[in-house]
């Protein structure tokens, strides 16, 4: 288990570049690493031993029955009308005299005829968990990857040894030009860069929504309200129901005259005492991981619709920023140069961040001042 845990080392450590924020990390770190723990947990035996372990009288074939019973799948009984059953046979001579014996019978009575309204629920997703586990992962990093993919880069390569604390010498008026000349000049290539990213949030979105429904249906439908049961459920816990530790199998095989024999296996599943608590913890994670998500993708359409909000997040990346300029500066500038601008301001050093504002504000204002300056008959063309 230590060794599929250390080939996932990548995902703890930090980034000396950011290319996304801190609810993207959430989707891609923290929720895969979740998984992948989970993951490895069932599938170690050397913690919990065996997955299921069977008795029966036919314990010649204990190993073969075992196996059966892995690959077929158990079942559980469910009794639907449990408690009103015991309520019923409870103090049954608590009664009056014309509710005796003779109404105690008939209640005796549909307790035995009570057996065959039994619903059968069946275990099938028990040796599957592990997997799916590992396919959630899988769906969780999606989105990274083809954030990755888009990316290309672009942002590592821009910030290139101007992330530390100090100024490097590398950070020389040659350097400025070449940035502020790429920044000026990219022939909306930034707004499709700021496109592609609020693509990938969405994508984090849809696959959390899909995620849940996902476990809903390997579940049996019993996921999706599985928390809020188990909150309001206090004599009989869901948990049973969905997670049995002990389950009953049926083994057939030919008998001696060719006619087919079954036999009763009861079965312990011990890492149920594990899936009850992984999925209830999986529960509010999804589902606190999906409230996140909605509420920072309506935090982004508000920057996108309003301008002024940008001027102020921008601001917030560098003390040494002029605010008149920063705000001057966004009425000029599209939504994509804001973006690149803001991720450059989470990853530079404050003062180079300062300066870039400095040189972009001064580029516009020479802009205006050449326009201002042409004929008017160029301008009407």
């Amino acid at each position: 288990m230590i060794d599929i845990l250390n080939s996932f080392k990548s995902l703890i450590k930090l980034e000396q570049v950011h290319i996304d924020n801190n609810i993207f990390k959430l989707h891609y770190k923290f929720t895969v690493i979740i998984f992948i723990v989970f993951s490895a947990l069932l599938t170690s035996k050397q913690y919990f031993g065996e997955p299921i372990s069977c008795d029966t009288d036919d314990q010649d074939r204990k190993q073969l029955i075992d196996m059966f019973c892995w690959i077929h799948g158990t079942y559980i009984v469910n009794k639907a009308s449990k408690d009103d059953l015991l309520a019923q046979i409870h103090n049954p001579f608590d009664h009056s005299i014309e509710n005796d014996w003779k109404n105690h019978t008939k209640k005796l009575m549909n307790a035995i005829t009570f057996q065959s309204k039994d619903e059968i629920i069946w275990q099938k997703y028990y040796q599957w968990v592990s997997i799916i586990f590992c396919l959630q992962a899988l769906l969780f990093y999606l989105p990274r990857y083809v954030w990755k993919h888009w990316e290309g880069g672009r942002m590592e390569l821009l910030v290139q040894d101007l992330s530390g604390p100090l100024v490097p010498p590398k950070w020389n008026q040659e350097t400025r030009e070449r940035l502020l000349k790429y920044l000026m000049n990219d022939n909306n290539g930034h707004m499709l860069y700021a496109l592609h990213y609020s693509f990938c949030e969405v994508m984090n979105l849809v696959n959390v929504i899909f995620q849940i429904r996902l476990m809903d249906w390997f579940l049996g439908g019993q996921f999706s309200l599985y928390g809020v049961t188990i909150a309001t459920i206090q004599n009989l816990s869901p948990m049973d129901k969905v997670f049995p530790k002990v389950a009953k199998c049926m083994y057939y095989r030919y008998g001696p005259t060719s006619t087919i024999e079954n036999r009763d296996a009861l079965c312990v599943l011990p890492l149920n005492i594990l899936n009850e608590k992984f999925f209830l913890i999986l529960w509010i994670w999804l589902h606190l991981l999906a409230a996140l998500t909605i509420i920072f993708m309506l935090y982004r359409c508000v920057v996108m619709c309003v301008p002024s909000l940008r001027s102020y997040l921008l601001i917030s990346h560098s003390r040494y920023v002029w605010c008149f300029k920063v705000k001057l500066m966004i009425k000029t500038i599209n939504y994509g140069d804001f973006f690149v601008l803001d991720h450059l301001g989470k990853n530079l050093n404050p003062i180079i961040f300062c300066d870039i504002i400095d040189d972009i504000h001064r580029h516009l204002q020479d802009v205006q001042e050449s326009y201002k300056t042409l004929p008017d008959d160029v301008i009407d063309v």
